[in-house]
Formats: structure tokens, sequence, C-alpha cells
């Protein structure tokens, strides 16, 4: 499939299953020296083939190859990070799912809370220390955090997952969002329980193979 219609589909798939709306949240993949990105203040459900830009890697933002109109996204410092932080990296998912962002605003701890989890993340999830929105202090945090880990949730913001492809690096967002979930209803039960510690390193050992 041509690379924006696969961005195109992928982000209407964020609108429908209710990981963004309105205008936020932001995809990219990546194609050899540079990346495509969602335009500023395009929303995901309606984007098309024009509104995602050519931003070269190595340069960023201010070399991209756009519509004198139209900017790439306001985040585009941290999925550049994400790129440039890990060569196995080939798409970024970051939306504002209901459960993954009340999670990151919390303080609580983070393990693994189940084999779908540890199989589909292929890392644990880690929250990210907070910095504004847009800025380089949070694309160097992001930079950071990404080099370990395939899922980060950002305080007051959202989450942000990594793959070797579009779908992969979806598919970690909703599989965040599905383990936020099943955090917080663990916690309302009473006592929670993570999967060992051991336990989660093997399946995603097993399945950083797969």
């Amino acid at each position: 499939m041509d690379s924006t219609k696969t961005l195109i589909k992928y982000g209407k798939k964020a609108i429908k299953d209710k990981l963004v709306i309105a205008l936020g949240g932001n995809i990219s993949i990546r194609q050899k020296d540079h990346i495509l990105i969602k335009a500023k203040g395009v929303s995901l459900s309606t984007s098309k083939a024009e509104n995602y830009i050519k931003v070269f890697i190595d340069v960023g933002a201010d070399l991209c190859v756009c519509p004198k109109q139209e900017k790439p996204s306001s985040e585009v410092a941290f999925h550049l990070a994400c790129y440039k932080a890990r060569k196995d990296i080939n798409a970024v998912v970051h939306v504002h799912p209901v459960f993954s962002t009340a999670v990151a605003n919390s303080n609580i701890k983070l393990e693994c809370v189940s084999y779908e989890e540890a199989a589909a993340l292929c890392s644990q999830i880690i929250r990210s220390k907070y910095f504004p929105s847009g800025s380089i202090a949070l694309a160097k945090e992001i930079g950071k955090c990404v080099k370990t880990h395939n899922a980060i949730l950002m305080p007051n913001h959202g989450s942000i997952t990594v793959g070797k492809d579009l779908g992969q690096a979806y598919t970690r967002a909703l599989a965040v969002e599905r383990a936020c979930q099943t955090l917080v209803a663990s916690r309302s039960l009473g006592t929670m329980k993570f999967l060992p510690k051991n336990e989660a390193k093997r399946i995603i050992e097993i399945y950083n193979w797969v």
C-alpha cells in the first residue's frame, strides 16, 4: 500500500477507535532520509495525501517539503527524536486515549499487567517526565525514553508508541490503552497483582524475535 494511503487509513482508525478526537494526535512513518508526518491543524479523520508532509530527519522541521500554508505537526520534534534514537523504528503513533492519559497523570506503578501487554509491546511501558507540548525539552525526554521502550506515557498529554511499521505502532497504541484499562480496573477491585517480572521478561524476549 502507498505510504500516504497507509497513513490515511490508520489516521481514520485512530478516530474510529476513540484514541483521539478533533485535531489531536499525530502519526508518522520513516522513508529513508525523511519522514512523512501529519500537517499541523489537520484532523486525522479528514487528512488527505497532501496533508502528510515530508520532513528530513537529520535537518528537522527547518527543512520540509510542504505547501506554504501548511506546517508539520507541532510535535514533529519528538517524532524525529524517536527516529534518531533507533534505526529499527519506522513508525510513530501519538494519541490521547482516556485511560492511557489518566494513568500517565497518576503516580500508579507501571509494570506488566498481562501476557497480552508483554507480547504486543515487547517492552515495559514507561512514564516520561512532564515537559510542555511541542518543546525541545519534551523531544529530548522522549528520545531518551524510546531508546529502551516501545511505549511511553506522557503526563497531561497522551501516549507514544513506536514500531517496525505503522501497523505495529498502532497495535501497540491499542495495547497500551487496554493495559491501562486493565490496570485501573484491577486496582478498583482491590489488591493489584502484576505479571511476575521474570515471566514478563521471558515473553518480551520471545516476541522480540517474532
